[in-house]
């Protein structure tokens, strides 16, 4: 037969209810606070099931006991009000939906065929919305077996149901029923006959669980997140998947640096990174760094805060022609490994992009001296980074891939797999709040599954 839950506002219910499991939408709404087990009155239920009585030896107390507030969550109609307007639940726009649907009703069909002079008391579908969000239509989706009582309570229910089924998320009809509703009123999902009917343990925390598979899929689902120095480094990564791996380039946004014209550079990718995973972003992150000193020390940096395992940090990869490359400081001309110490993104895509006309390498200028990586930071002049960025967007213009030189190819290649690595594949359990997996599964905040392969 299964157990069924159902939402009450004050002392009356309201058209939102389920069987056997409740929504992870609706459970949104709720938090650790609102939450209410009663132990002792569990306990002696525990107790009573025990000893096997006969159902005619229940007193009338007990059977209280066994059918509600054993388990529920509780919270004031404005405070469900304020998170379900910052859901894209406000009382506003859930009127303005049924008043839509409704008056579309009202243009295609004839919602008075069996109750004709209904069309008095309810010209428009203005009308309609106040009668529905009102104790006598809120009752009217509420009573129980047909007959109805009346031909209006037919009509008032029927317009409920339509607008349950169209708009199905639980949210919208718990928004629409607390349109009138005092800030005080308490509203309560009773819990009670899941855990009796053994679809709910006294330890699970269906609120937490639909966050977690909320989380989950969004991390698996949603798209990767990545960050960077600046817009060169988020148009080249972009056009590097385009070309090279173009059934996951979807997979990957990159922060627009072109439009909104953040301050770029190794501190930046550092904030942003801290920031997201501070606000609790759910999409995989990637932070893509430089590989030079300050991108290396800013990686290590974000490797030592602590970050979420859906965050991951990257440097750019060693090149082959970075390792006897020229560079200029206070002696003069030089050769060195500047992988590790000045590679750029412009160092991705080749060693002829980084020549000049005279076929000689643009060389590398060291820098300042950065203490905590005790090394230098190494650069291309900005003239000479100008040109090759330049050449760069030139090449990745040209529509047909077959044109591009195989070695920014290459390079475009190597760049693909530095994403595709760092954004940790990951390992969701395929579950909805209607599983019958047990907490242990699915995320109860206690348990903790160990899966061997």
């Amino acid at each position: 037969m299964g157990s069924w839950w159902r939402v009450e506002v004050g002392d009356r219910e309201v058209p939102i209810w389920g069987k056997n499991y409740v929504s992870d939408a609706l459970m949104m709404v709720f938090t650790d606070e609102d939450i209410v087990v009663n132990g002792p009155n569990i306990e002696l239920l525990d107790q009573n099931e025990s000893s096997e009585p006969s159902v005619e030896s229940w007193s009338e107390s007990e059977s209280d006991v066994r059918h509600t507030r054993l388990f529920h969550y509780t919270a004031p109609a404005g405070t469900i009000r304020s998170r379900l307007e910052l859901q894209g639940f406000s009382t506003t726009w859930v009127h303005k939906l049924s008043h839509a649907f409704i008056q579309e009703g009202y243009e295609n069909e004839d919602p008075f065929e069996f109750w004709p002079e209904g069309a008095t008391s309810y010209p428009d579908a203005a009308s309609v919305v106040r009668a529905l969000t009102s104790r006598r239509g809120l009752s009217a989706v509420c009573k129980g077996e047909f007959p109805r009582v009346s031909s209006e309570t037919q009509f008032l229910h029927d317009w409920w149901e339509a607008l349950r089924e169209a708009f199905d998320d639980p949210r919208f009809a718990l928004a629409l029923s607390l349109a009138r509703t005092r800030a005080t009123t308490r509203v309560t999902v009773d819990l009670s006959d899941l855990l009796l009917g053994g679809w709910l343990e006294p330890t699970e925390l269906p609120h937490q669980a639909a966050r977690a598979r909320l989380s989950t899929a969004i991390a698996a689902d949603g798209p990767v997140i990545v960050v960077v120095e600046g817009s060169s480094d988020a148009r080249w990564l972009k056009r590097a998947l385009e070309l090279t791996a173009p059934q996951v380039s979807h997979c990957f946004e990159f922060l627009d640096f072109h439009q909104h014209n953040p301050p770029g550079g190794a501190d930046r990718v550092v904030s942003l990174t801290k920031g997201m995973a501070a606000a609790g972003v759910m999409n995989r992150v990637v932070a893509v760094l430089d590989n030079d000193t300050a991108g290396r020390e800013a990686a290590q940096q974000l490797v030592g805060s602590k970050l979420p395992d859906r965050f991951s940090v990257a440097t750019l990869p060693d090149v082959a022609y970075a390792r006897r490359y020229p560079t200029l400081g206070p002696d003069g001309l030089g050769v060195s490994d500047v992988n590790g110490r000045a590679v750029s993104i412009e160092f991705m895509f080749g060693d002829q992009m980084l020549r000049a006309e005279d076929g000689s390498q643009f060389p590398v200028r060291w820098q300042s001296f950065i203490e905590k990586a005790r090394n230098y930071q190494g650069r291309l002049t900005g003239s000479d980074k100008k040109i090759v960025g330049k050449r760069i967007d030139s090449t990745f213009k040209q529509k047909d891939g077959r044109r591009i030189p195989n070695e920014v190819l290459q390079g475009c290649r190597r760049l693909s797999e530095m994403l595709i690595n760092a954004a940790h594949l990951p390992e969701r359990l395929p579950v909805s709040e209607a599983s019958v997996l047990t907490a242990t599964w699915i995320g109860d905040p206690f348990v903790e599954l160990q899966i061997s392969g």
